[in-house]
């Protein structure tokens, strides 16, 4: 998997969002924001291949937590970024 590099977190009015870079005319009826674990993960990651794997790891070496709870927050997150098109697999 890889971040889309056109995007780039932005902060606007106090958060933190997705924008993408190089266009006229900015669609803003989708916003995606961030809370703070989601953008280290995005910055974590920016302009290098990972996998599942690689998400665990980063955040069980974080936050110290069990591998399985791990697991299950890199999925959501994933998911997350694969469903508003912010990574490709």
């Amino acid at each position: 998997m890889k971040i889309k590099t056109e995007l780039k977190i932005r902060n606007i009015a106090g958060e933190n969002v997705l924008i993408m870079q190089g266009r006229a005319g900015a669609d803003m009826t989708k916003v995606i924001s961030f809370n703070p674990t989601a953008e280290w993960l995005w910055n974590e990651l920016s302009d290098k291949e990972f996998s599942e794997k690689d998400v665990v790891d980063l955040i069980v070496n974080r936050f110290k937590i069990d591998e399985n709870i791990a697991k299950s927050d890199a999925q959501k997150w994933i998911e997350q970024m694969t469903s508003c098109n912010a990574i490709e697999k």
